[in-house]
């Protein structure tokens, strides 16, 4: 995975004029998801690309944070798995997905409910400044909110603390910071 090449794609888009270039926006996003996972076809890229442009367009997310968030999760693989039985983009849990009623097999689907989960995990901690709103709906995805709620911070998993710290990192070097 050529992790340096999707940086430099998604790069660009800061320079985008925004919703007039929204097909350029798209192809470069499909550019960069195939990077992520070699075996998107040029259409899947197309179409997870326009979806989750939309849903964080809808929920008031910036696109690179999703990208950045399920790079993490799949590496953007429809079919992902884990061990532990979180499955799709966004590795959403069962329980999860029966409680966001989506289907988590199902990429459209999964995409809609990571980014709804992650935009309420964000109002939950909205007291919050921004970085540590953040990285406590980040430590909340992975961990679980009832996890986070209880430490009042994120918890001392190592596993969470890499997990948000690679988000994190991804998003802004995606966002060019």
């Amino acid at each position: 995975m050529n992790r340096s090449l999707l940086v430099c794609v998604l790069a660009a888009l800061a320079s985008l004029p925004g919703a007039a270039e929204s097909r350029s926006l798209e192809d470069a996003y499909a550019g960069a998801l195939v990077h992520f996972d070699h075996a998107l076809s040029a259409s899947q890229s197309h179409r997870l690309a326009q979806r989750a442009l939309a849903e964080a367009d809808a929920y008031g997310l910036d696109a690179r944070l999703v990208v950045a968030l399920v790079a993490v999760e799949s590496s953007w693989n429809p079919k992902a798995r884990s061990p532990a039985g979180a499955r799709g983009l966004g590795q959403l849990m069962p329980a999860t997905a029966r409680e966001l009623r989506v289907d988590p097999a199902d990429p459209s689907a999964n995409l809609h409910g990571t980014v709804r989960y992650l935009r309420s995990l964000l109002d939950h901690y909205g007291y919050l400044a921004p970085q540590a709103r953040y990285e406590l709906a980040l430590a909340a995805y992975n961990a679980g909110q009832g996890t986070v709620d209880r430490f009042g911070t994120i918890p001392p998993y190592p596993q969470t603390r890499a997990y948000v710290r690679g988000v994190i990192s991804l998003w802004r070097r995606l966002a060019g910071m």
